[in-house]
């Protein structure tokens, strides 16, 4: 009969999600450099709120900064999926300081 009630996506994912509220990033795709809204992040991964529509795959740089301004974390990523509201991220993070960077960021929001 398909899936059991209460199975789905979100049971599967490796990492939580936080939800963000009035929380940018700042990113670069290779038509342009933006400013735009997170909805949530994960140490697996971020989705950006935005009309752009990169092509799945497209590496995606990123900057997360805190509240005064001041740059707490550089990540790459990967466009894994795409929907009306914007598109997911999928951090490339190989660097255990660039994990720890991330760790830090997500509990401070």
């Amino acid at each position: 009969m398909g899936r059991e009630e209460g199975v789905g996506a979100a049971d599967k994912r490796a990492h939580e999600r936080k939800p963000c509220f009035f929380t940018d990033v700042d990113y670069a795709l290779s038509q342009g450099v933006y400013t735009e809204p997170i909805r949530d992040i994960s140490l697996g991964g971020v989705f950006i709120e935005s009309d752009n529509r990169p092509l799945k795959g497209e590496r995606v740089q990123m900057l997360f900064s805190d509240y005064s301004g001041v740059d707490l974390v550089r990540l790459s990523g990967d466009v894994v999926r795409m929907d009306d509201a914007g598109f997911a991220v999928a951090f490339a993070c190989d660097s255990t300081e660039d994990l720890k960077k991330l760790t830090q960021y997500i509990n401070s929001l």
